[in-house]
C-alpha cells in the first residue's frame, strides 16, 4: 500500500486531506465560528453534523453493525459443506466492461465467483447456477450471468456445467429462476455462495421460495475475531461510511422483502 512508505506524520496528513476529513475539517471550523459569533442553534447543528461523521468514519462502529450480519456465518469452510444437486452463485461478483477482459470486471463481491468456482473443484454439486443483473437496453443489453458463463467456459474453469439465470431483478427474482430448475430438474438441495452481509437475505429469500438452500458465504468484510476489538476514536475514513452504507442497504432489503412477502414473518 501507499501509506506504507510515508512516516507518521505523513500518514496523518495524507487522511487529513481526504475528501471526508477536510469536510469533518471544515465542519469543526464552521461550528467554532457560528459558536463565537453567538449563532448557538446553527452552531449546534454544525456540530452535529460533526458528531455524525466522527462516529461514521472515525470509529469502528460500522464495522461493529456489519460484522453482526456476518458473524453467523463465520467459520464456514468449504471443504466442510455438504454434497447438494447445484451450486447458485448470486450475482453482484462482476459488472459488464467493454475494457477488461472478457467485458467484465470483477467487483468488491468477487470472491462469490472464486467460491463457487471452488466448490465446483471440490466435487460440492453437479451443476453451477449463475445469476446477476443486467445493463444497457435492446441490442447493446449486457446480462451479468451469461457473460460470467461465457468467461467460465471458455477457460474451461468448471468441470460442471454452467447454467445462466438470465436478467434477473433482484435475489427473489434469482430465487424463482432457480426453483423453476429445482422443480424441473429434481433437485432436494442446493450451495447458496453469496457475501457474507447478504446472506441472511438471500438465505430467507431462497427458503421462503421453497428450496432447501445451505449457506456458502464469503466476502467477508470484517474481521470475525474472538477477541473484543479495541475501540478506535480517529480521523474518520470512507471505509466506515463505505460499511455503513452496506448496513443500510441490506437493513432496509430486509424489511422491504418482508413487506412484500418475499421473507417469512418468522425469519
Amino acid at each position: 500500500m501507499i501509506e506504507a512508505s510515508f512516516t507518521a506524520l505523513g500518514r496523518l496528513v495524507l487522511m487529513l486531506v481526504q475528501p471526508h476529513a477536510v469536510l469533518w475539517l471544515g465542519l469543526i471550523v464552521l461550528t467554532v465560528v457560528l459558536w463565537r459569533s453567538r449563532q448557538r442553534r446553527a452552531a449546534a447543528v454544525a456540530a452535529l453534523l460533526v458528531l455524525f461523521v466522527q462516529v461514521i468514519g472515525g470509529t469502528n462502529l460500522s464495522g461493529w453493525l456489519l460484522g453482526r450480519l456476518e458473524r453467523p456465518f463465520a467459520g464456514v469452510r468449504p471443504e466442510d459443506l455438504p454434497i447438494c444437486d447445484a451450486i447458485v452463485v448470486l450475482g453482484g461478483g462482476v459488472e459488464p466492461s467493454p475494457q477488461e477482459v472478457g467485458g467484465l470486471h470483477l467487483t468488491s463481491a468477487g470472491d462469490r465467483l472464486v467460491m463457487a468456482l471452488e466448490l465446483v473443484r471440490l466435487g460440492k454439486a453437479p451443476v453451477l447456477c449463475v445469476g446477476g443483473g443486467y445493463a444497457g437496453r435492446g441490442a447493446r443489453l449486457r446480462i451479468e450471468a451469461d457473460l460470467v458463463k461465457r468467461a467460465i467456459d471458455e477457460r474451461q474453469l468448471s468441470n460442471a456445467p454452467v447454467i445462466s439465470l438470465g436478467a434477473c431483478s433482484d435475489t427473489r427474482d434469482e430465487a424463482m429462476r432457480v426453483r423453476r430448475l429445482a422443480d424441473e430438474r429434481g433437485w432436494k438441495r442446493i450451495l447458496l455462495v453469496t457475501s457474507a452481509v447478504h446472506q441472511r437475505r438471500a438465505l430467507a429469500t431462497f427458503q421462503n421460495a421453497g428450496l432447501n438452500a445451505v449457506p456458502a458465504p464469503c466476502n467477508f468484510l470484517t474481521t470475525m475475531s474472538p477477541e473484543v476489538e479495541p475501540p478506535r476514536f480517529g480521523v474518520p475514513g470512507a471505509l466506515g461510511f463505505i460499511f455503513t452504507s452496506i448496513w443500510i442497504h441490506e437493513e432496509i432489503g430486509w424489511l422491504e422483502y418482508r413487506r412484500r412477502g418475499w421473507i417469512g414473518a418468522g425469519d
